[in-house]
């Protein structure tokens, strides 16, 4: 690979993780254990609702 394509690939793995062409639900280990909860699903989004949205 050339210098600029190697910068680039590096920047990518760096923004995005070693895989760019996969997210964490395609992969077999389905993301980091701290990022699922299994009791609750939707608890990212419960936690951060907007205000606008009420509680």
């Amino acid at each position: 690979m050339s210098e600029p394509a190697d910068r680039m690939r590096r920047r990518i793995e760096e923004i995005f993780g070693d895989d760019p062409s996969t997210t964490a639900d395609e992969r077999a280990d389905h993301g980091a254990a701290d990022e699922r909860d299994t009791a609750d699903p939707d608890r990212w989004f419960t936690e951060n609702r907007p205000p606008h949205h009420g509680g």
